[in-house]
């Protein structure tokens, strides 16, 4: 089984502890590391669907996806120009119009 987990950008960061909706209905707790990116891929052994020829269950895959936030707050906004500006990025330029 492969499903897609949507994360938060901190969560990603930080690393966090997830539930993982399985199969069967149930959660599952599993610990993402810090620093994970868009794309990684993380197996729960034997906690995917029930073989049809035996009596194990296979592993279950989840992919995860980093959600970029699509509106913020001043104080959301000032913090993350902060970050970037201590991880030598360049927060991004407001360009003018002609007349402003």
């Amino acid at each position: 089984m492969i499903c897609e987990v949507p994360i938060t950008f901190t969560q990603a960061t930080l690393g966090a502890d997830l539930k993982i909706p399985m199969v069967d209905g149930k959660q599952e707790s599993y610990k993402i590391p810090e620093g994970t990116q868009t794309g990684s891929k993380f197996t729960i052994r034997n906690k995917g669907f029930k073989s049809v020829n035996g009596n194990w269950n296979g592993d279950f895959i989840f992919t995860v996806v980093v959600q970029t936030p699509k509106r913020l707050t001043a104080e959301q906004r000032d913090l993350l120009n902060k970050l970037a500006k201590t991880m030598n990025e360049q927060p991004p330029v407001k360009k003018r119009g002609i007349f402003g």
